[in-house]
């Protein structure tokens, strides 16, 4: 008997357990329409909500919400597939969800790991009120979301930028969503500025003449922060609530030309750099420069592409680069990960001074910087080893610049030459040079590092030779 009571009970357990882990409360009806009779004195609002798929991905899905702040019972319903009646409100089940803010809670999204197309709905509750939103096509099958960066900014004055873009081949979309958001906050978030909605194909911060709909709650959004680094996103969704296109794309308000305005009373002076791809890849390349001691502001700007004038200082805008010191600590290089060629100047202040680079084409995907290791090492004259080299499969060298380390990368002697030769503590040939002290001497049977770079007139690394050598 003990027994049998033992396997009822377990079965009721099992029914209780399975029935609270689809509706998460088992006095909860389990179809939408259930769920809505049974708030039948709470005034229906609307939600606004949409969906796109994640970007390159076959199964993952982000369902957008706008949250109030006093919102509870935040649900997610969803259709077994995509042929029913979506406004049937029967046809949809409740699903559990993981929910996580964005714009530092302005929206909310839930995630979905799925590859079939189906129909959702969002609701929460406020006092007295029920939030639902329209219908939401998941079409992540049928039609994922294409995400790109093309959009044009344009800047009418410094703080106000006017984003245009275009359909990118989707034809289906009614309405454009717009969030600006700062790059980051002191929590490490996106911090959420604004939040619109328009019919045209464009906005400009903060002309509202085109914008039907916003989620700032009445405020008007603060002004941008000169050279502070932001994020445009934009959603273009059509009638069924389904992103078919999704446009990310960070900027900083004010270009190199106005910022050299702002330090035009600092005397000016140049900047040794020059860009180079990194080994073997066409998007990953590396920009050094030369920091004297006591540099601060260090800034790295970057035109839109190769196409424009590279002396127009108005076509730079700053982008916010990771930055690593190289040959010790005597030179250092910002990391760049992107396939385009375009132009790039790196500036800094130091001592009252404003110091900028001549600009800098950058080459990667036309022109990839080769690296060798050949060179020839001639000890003819003990502890003064003198270096020959070729110019490789690229013949636009027009000056070389050479660097001798030791083997634990502490830095000896940095030298520019427009020979392909140079002998080490002689300077006969010697153009220009980063030493602030005299090179100390070889010592023999020690182990060093050399480094060729051969550069263009645009200040592009054309040759990179590294060898290693014992000096004799």
């Amino acid at each position: 008997m003990r027994f049998k009571y033992l396997c009822f009970f377990v079965s009721f357990i099992t029914l209780l357990f399975f029935s609270c882990s689809e509706d998460n409360d088992i006095t909860v009806p389990r179809n939408l329409q259930e769920y809505l009779d049974t708030n039948p004195n709470r005034e229906l609002e609307n939600l606004n909500a949409f969906a796109a798929s994640l970007n390159d991905s076959e199964n993952a899905t982000y369902i957008f919400y706008t949250p109030t702040e006093s919102a509870t019972e935040v649900r997610y319903y969803e259709t077994e597939n995509v042929s029913v009646d979506e406004n049937d409100f029967s046809n949809y089940r409740r699903k559990n969800l993981t929910t996580q803010d964005i714009y530092a809670g302005k929206l909310r999204f839930f995630s979905r790991t799925d590859t079939e197309d189906s129909w959702c709905i969002v609701t929460y509750l406020t006092e007295g009120k029920l939030y639902k939103s329209d219908p939401i096509q998941i079409k992540i099958n049928s039609k994922p979301t294409q995400w790109t960066n093309n959009v044009t900014i344009e800047y009418p004055e410094t703080i106000t930028p006017k984003f245009t873009w275009t359909d990118n081949n989707t034809t289906e979309n009614d309405i454009y969503f717009q969030v600006i958001s700062d790059e980051e906050n002191s929590d490490g978030e996106e911090e959420f500025i604004s939040g619109t909605y328009t019919k045209e194909k464009t906005f400009q911060f903060y002309d509202t003449s085109n914008v039907v709909l916003d989620i700032n709650e009445g405020n008007t959004p603060e002004d941008l922060v000169k050279d502070e680094e932001y994020i445009f996103s934009m959603f273009g969704i059509s009638e069924d609530n389904w992103a078919n296109l999704a446009i990310q794309k960070s900027f900083v308000p004010r270009n190199l030309e106005e910022y050299v305005a702002a330090n035009s009373t600092s005397v000016q002076e140049e900047i040794i750099a020059f860009g180079a791809s990194a080994n073997g890849s066409t998007s990953f390349s590396y920009i050094y420069y030369y920091p004297i001691e006591g540099a601060t502001e260090v800034r790295y700007y970057e035109t839109e592409n190769a196409t424009v004038n590279g002396n127009d200082l108005s076509n730079y805008r700053r982008v916010f680069l990771s930055t690593a010191e190289v040959f010790g600590d005597k030179m250092s290089r910002f990391s760049r990960t992107n396939s385009e060629d375009s132009w790039a100047i790196v500036t800094y202040l130091s001592d009252g001074k404003f110091h900028k680079s001549n600009p800098i084409r950058l080459k990667n995907q036309s022109k990839s910087t080769e690296w060798l290791r050949e060179a020839t090492i001639d000890f003819t004259e003990s502890l003064k080893p003198k270096f020959s080299w070729a110019d490789g499969q690229i013949l636009e060298n027009t000056n070389y610049f050479q660097v001798v380390t030791n083997a634990e990368d502490t830095f000896l002697s940095g030298t520019f030459t427009e020979v392909k030769e140079f002998q080490y503590g002689e300077t006969t040939n010697v153009t220009s040079t980063i030493n602030t002290t005299t090179p100390p001497v070889l010592i023999l049977n020690t182990d060093y590092n050399f480094t060729l770079i051969g550069l263009s007139d645009d200040n592009w690394v054309n040759l990179v030779i590294q060898k290693s050598f014992t000096v004799e």
